[in-house]
């Protein structure tokens, strides 16, 4: 049986820095498949922002989906305790809460260990010590199975890139920032 569980999601809050990957989708279904995904069925808001590369020489616009607190699926602050059971206790089709939190937690810190988002990062220590505490077993909750984030490695046409070392390719390093919304991790009603 299913309990769908939370899920990060971007607040508007110009203040805010959000860290991240943007994809690329091509493909006429591709547009119309996430508007139904994110605004029919998730309740998001789109809007369009400009995301800016770490060393600020490149900026491209994106497409975000934003929740307000008038989603039907908005659950509001609650306390980490809270929201940590809730998290232990949820599963969807595509796998276990807890999967989605260590996942996330674990890009953030592999790939961009210079964003520090302090509710996400507690959440995960408290899921963490509650797995511990219920001797629930992590390999289970995570899918069994391996998961990889695969990085591409960007190959430039023009191969004049005599000033780099032995002209290696420049590694995709997920160096993104929009500076719309917030990076806390907000929850929304399954």
């Amino acid at each position: 049986m299913f309990q769908p569980g939370r899920v990060a999601t971007l607040i508007d809050d110009r203040k805010e820095i959000t860290y991240g990957r943007a994809f690329e989708v091509t493909g006429s279904a591709a547009l119309p498949y996430l508007e139904n995904r994110e605004c029919t069925l998730g309740g998001y808001l789109t809007t369009i922002s400009t995301f800016y590369s770490q060393d600020g020489t490149q900026t491209f616009p994106v497409v975000i989906y934003i929740a307000t607190q008038k989603n039907k699926h908005w659950l509001g602050d609650a306390p980490i305790h809270d929201i940590a059971q809730q998290i232990l206790e949820s599963k969807g089709p595509s796998g276990h809460n807890v999967e989605y939190l260590l996942r996330l937690a674990d890009f953030m810190h592999q790939f961009i260990p210079e964003a520090y988002d302090e509710h996400l990062f507690t959440l995960e220590l408290v899921v963490r010590a509650r797995i511990k505490e219920l001797n629930l077993c992590l390999k289970t909750l995570m899918g069994n199975r391996e998961f990889v984030i695969q990085i591409e490695i960007e190959r430039d046409s023009d191969s004049s890139d005599n000033d780099i070392p032995d002209n290696v390719p420049r590694r995709q390093s997920y160096e993104y920032t929009s500076r719309i919304a917030g990076k806390t991790l907000r929850c929304l009603k399954p």
